[in-house]
């Protein structure tokens, strides 16, 4: 049974740390394998991530996914406000600091793995960002799931 997308559930639940981080080293996981193949997804995006009652995520919507060398996949395809910044403006700049002139802010409520993914993640330039294999190494992802990580988010409908 599917509950529903990402999306839906950041906005009917507040997802707690550990369940972010999992769904996240979930989602790694997935992108790890297709890059593996050399299929680029190209909208990965919170609607486009499955969740099961079980926790499990599933990525979908291959619609505009491509089989291609991983560094020639810089083509203007996809949800703007998810793809690479280098991809919605040529030049290496992110999105919001073109808009704002500096990075998004963290929120201190996040733990301090939670913050450093992120900013590692929000890199300007993509040879400084990290591959979701190097991703999947970070500590914010690679501790174990905490067991019926998911139950308490479905529990309250």
């Amino acid at each position: 049974m599917t509950e529903g997308s990402l999306a839906t559930l950041y906005h009917k639940y507040e997802l707690r740390d550990s369940q972010v981080s999992e769904f996240t080293r979930q989602i790694l996981n997935g992108l790890k394998y297709l890059h593996d193949q050399k299929v680029v997804h190209r909208d990965i995006k919170c609607a486009n991530i499955l969740v099961h009652a079980s926790g499990s995520v599933k990525l979908a919507d291959f619609g505009l996914a491509k089989a291609t060398e991983m560094n020639a996949a810089r083509t203007s395809i996809g949800s703007a406000f998810w793809m690479a910044p280098e991809v919605v403006n040529p030049k290496p700049q992110a999105l919001y600091r073109i808009g704002r002139g500096k990075l998004p802010p963290v929120p201190q409520s996040l733990s301090s793995n939670a913050r450093d993914f992120i900013l590692k993640c929000l890199q300007k330039y993509p040879e400084d960002r990290p591959s979701a294999e190097e991703l999947l190494g970070h500590p914010f992802v690679s501790k174990p799931p905490t067991t019926g990580f998911a139950s308490p988010l479905f529990n309250d409908k």
